[in-house]
């Protein structure tokens, strides 16, 4: 992907004003099949044991997901999605998430995310399939 097409991803990201600004989840890097993604851990993403909330670590994987498998330019949706959580998201600043796509197809493509804290630390493992709303042309 070149600089160009980077740029206009970003821009693309921050136009939109739902879901990702509302739960401040930011694009960090895209590029060919690839996203990552963070979002800051303060206490409105806490679950009551003061750990990061399982929706809000999901929700990470499903944007890191989408952006990768959406990096060819085809729009997409999410048909469906696990997630094993691994080790509790806590005394960190952020969390960040790693997706890929790992099988793209014709129709849909088969993505993965994986999650970490600051240090590092994997937290979640992500599998997910994206549909293609738009055909490949």
């Amino acid at each position: 992907m070149t600089q160009e097409q980077k740029e206009k991803w970003f821009e693309q990201f921050h136009a939109y004003h739902g879901f990702n600004e509302h739960n401040a989840i930011d694009l960090v890097d895209v590029d060919d099949d690839y996203a990552e993604v963070r979002v800051p851990l303060t206490q409105a993403g806490m679950n009551p044991l003061n750990m990061a909330h399982g929706g809000l670590i999901f929700s990470l994987c499903d944007v890191a997901c989408g952006v990768a498998a959406r990096s060819g330019g085809r729009i997409t949706v999410t048909l469906d999605g696990s997630i094993n959580f691994l080790r509790p998201g806590k005394d960190t600043e952020f969390l960040t998430a790693k997706g890929r796509v790992i099988k793209p197809g014709r129709t849909t493509a088969v993505c993965e995310a994986e999650v970490y804290t600051d240090d590092g630390t994997l937290i979640a493992k992500c599998l997910s399939t994206a549909f293609y709303v738009q055909p490949k042309e």
